[in-house]
């Protein structure tokens, strides 16, 4: 793997760095000691002002304590990093595998409803979940500025 790494642009390097802190902020989660802006630092000024106004980390910590959701980050698997043209704006494609460690049944019942019954997710089933980011450069800094995380092609298991 490290002979890869130094195929790299260190745009991609940076870019597969925020990715995975990103993934990891947002599944790292204990509604226990939760914080409901873990991933803040890595969003663009926009969306982090959009954020705010939509009542994001409000919203967090009640899905988080009402579902009693503790989760856990494992791996995550890069599909695509795609360039503008003027290199200052890229969509990263990834899979992302979550474990959800323990959380109250009414969450798993929903969970198995948005992914429609094709396998069943239960406390320590791993499952894969699509992200696709939007990043742009902020300062010389890659930045998230968009993110959308699929429900319809969730994978259970350790393969991707």
């Amino acid at each position: 793997m490290a002979a890869n790494l130094t195929a790299e642009t260190a745009d991609e390097q940076a870019i597969r760095s925020l990715s995975r802190d990103f993934a990891k902020a947002l599944t790292d989660r204990d509604f226990e000691c939760l914080d409901g802006r873990a991933e803040y630092h890595l969003y663009t000024v926009d969306r982090l002002i959009e954020l705010i106004k939509n009542g994001d980390e409000q919203s967090t910590i009640k899905l988080f304590n009402e579902n009693k959701i503790k989760s856990k980050y494992e791996d995550c698997e890069f599909l695509s990093i795609t360039f503008s043209e003027d290199q200052e704006q890229a969509v990263v494609v990834y899979n992302v595998r979550t474990c959800v460690v323990s959380a109250d049944g009414k969450y798993f019942k929903e969970l198995n409803k948005k992914n429609n019954k094709k396998n069943t997710i239960s406390v320590g089933t791993s499952f894969s979940t699509t992200y696709t980011l939007l990043i742009k450069k902020e300062k010389g800094t890659w930045k998230i500025g968009k993110f959308e995380a699929s429900e319809e092609n969730i994978k259970v298991g350790t393969d991707f």
